[in-house]
């Protein structure tokens, strides 16, 4: 890759990220935590990568559909209901389906910094 291409390439890049953060309506925090994806009678071992008061992303060996129902346990503490929005080879984003009040209570002090 020539120097040309590859800054074209670290402009595109950098504009997509800015373009999802307008996008967002949440503020976002990085975090490496445990957690446990429940879908049915199923149970898979999984690690978060961040989250936010509307959702999370997580890292998964198996994909989910779209619109997979599931309840995520953050750190063995604390369990939310959350559906599938996207997934993209071994990650993934949830979407929470408690109300934003019941999240904020439910986190507690891991919800610091997300308000």
């Amino acid at each position: 890759m020539t120097g040309s291409s590859a800054k074209k390439k670290a402009e595109k890049i950098s504009s997509i990220k800015q373009g999802m953060q307008c996008m967002r309506s949440n503020k976002r925090r990085t975090v490496v935590w445990p957690a446990t994806l429940y879908v049915g009678e199923f149970e898979f071992r999984s690690t978060l990568y961040d989250i936010s008061l509307g959702g999370l992303r997580l890292k998964l060996a198996l994909p989910l559909a779209r619109g997979t129902e599931t309840t995520v346990k953050i750190k063995n503490q604390v369990s939310l209901n959350a559906r599938v929005v996207w997934c993209t080879g071994e990650f993934m984003g949830l979407k929470f389906t408690d109300p934003v009040d019941v999240v904020t209570k439910t986190l507690g002090a891991l919800s610091k910094g997300l308000k």
